[in-house]
């Protein structure tokens, strides 16, 4: 089965699928290694909107989107307000939220493109990429899900935007659940765990209960509900990495008590 890989370029590292570039996409996770932001965004904080110094930020953009022959200006991204709306993204669109975190879309948390040469951005540190790709339609999408997006189920609100707007179909759609906060550190309180298995009453395993309390397994709980939707569980790879245990690779919000910087998801068509 295919799966992702890490790639070490120019002293940046990030996650990717080979399968995907190989049909013309460029698709990947970014590490926070390899930028010019100080502490406590060090050191490739892609994030605007965390306090970090604009010019280095927009210094690592350019970094990191040089690594696929891109720049910011392809870029587009969406405020990422925690919810569950899904935006269509073309051409007018590209640039937003590139050099300035304002112009980004608005009240939206998942992004849907056809067009070859624009950047789906979206920015992380702890809650969940979906990346997603209907290789016959050739249309790629990204969505942010946190714990909110989750049970909102953004994902699925994705496929069936993919679906209306282009003809795509949830069977041959492909889904990649990257890095993000693991069942291992996400521990939530009764008042949540209680509204989890009201809103998912189908889905077997997405609440582990321990002797100190319950904890949430978002990414199983976005791939059962993905398959749900009609997505083949042979298309969903799941990286397994949890963004909170790995303290040298990744940027965490709870670990760090909300003071740190954003990996940045990004995909996109080359052609």
């Amino acid at each position: 089965m295919p799966s992702f890989t890490w790639i070490n370029k120019d002293g940046m590292h990030y996650i990717t699928l080979p399968h995907w570039n190989q049909q013309g996409v460029s698709v990947a996770f970014s590490a926070r290694l390899g930028g010019v932001s100080q502490a406590p965004y060090n050191s490739l904080n892609m994030g605007l909107h965390v306090g970090d110094k604009t010019d280095d930020v927009i210094e690592n953009r350019h970094r990191y989107l040089d690594l696929f022959s891109f720049n910011p200006e392809n870029m587009v991204c969406c405020e990422q307000v925690h919810g569950n709306s899904v935006a269509v993204v073309g051409k007018e669109e590209q640039g937003r939220g590139a050099l300035d975190f304002k112009t980004s879309m608005s009240g939206y948390d998942a992004m849907v493109c056809r067009t070859p040469g624009i950047m789906l951005t979206t920015f992380y540190a702890d809650c969940i990429p979906i990346y997603l790709f209907d290789p016959c339609q050739r249309v790629v999408a990204i969505a942010h899900s946190g714990w909110k997006g989750t049970m909102g189920r953004i994902a699925t609100q994705t496929v069936r935007l993919m679906q209306r707007e282009f003809g795509c179909s949830p069977e041959n759609t492909e889904v990649f659940i990257g890095p993000g906060i693991g069942s291992c550190c996400f521990h939530i309180g009764e008042e949540l765990s209680k509204q989890v298995k009201e809103e998912f009453p189908g889905l077997h395993g997405i609440l582990n209960y321990e002797f100190n309390g319950c904890t949430w397994d978002l990414q199983l709980t976005n791939r059962l509900m993905l398959q749900d939707e009609g997505v083949r569980p042979e298309n969903i790879i799941d990286c397994g990495l949890c963004t909170a245990c790995n303290s040298e690779v990744f940027f965490s919000y709870r670990r760090e008590q909300g003071k740190t910087g954003r990996m940045a998801a990004v995909i996109g068509l080359n052609y």
